[in-house]
């Protein structure tokens, strides 16, 4: 895994120049080639479960690389499951509890 180095300019940047009453320009840095292409940009999201949902997501961890597959990660069983569910057409207007929402994901399951 790459380290990531704190430089001055990132560390303290225009609050040092303020104080000093300096002006520098920023190190120009090189550009680094994307990992993924500009429309697939990902973001970072804190997620909030229960122990027993959590187990569940470990379990269908476990049971991939039991069986032949491998290991997969929390994030990336989440990723798919909001990828077949934005392909579900799941209606939440007027939705007003958590466990009116959790009725029709359900439903929509089911269909």
């Amino acid at each position: 895994m790459k380290r990531a180095s704190i430089t001055e300019e990132l560390a303290y940047g225009n609050a040092l120049d303020r104080l000093t009453g300096e002006e520098r320009k920023p190190a120009a840095r090189p550009r680094r080639q994307a990992i993924a292409p500009a429309s697939a940009a990902m973001i970072k999201l804190s997620v909030f479960l229960h122990s027993e949902e959590d187990g569940y997501l470990e379990s269908l961890s476990s049971t991939a690389k039991f069986s032949g597959g491998r290991k997969l990660s929390k994030t990336k069983l989440i990723e798919a499951m909001v990828r077949a569910f934005r392909q579900s057409n799941l209606d939440v207007r007027g939705v007003r509890t958590d466990e009116e929402l959790y009725k029709r994901v359900t439903a929509q399951m089911r269909k």
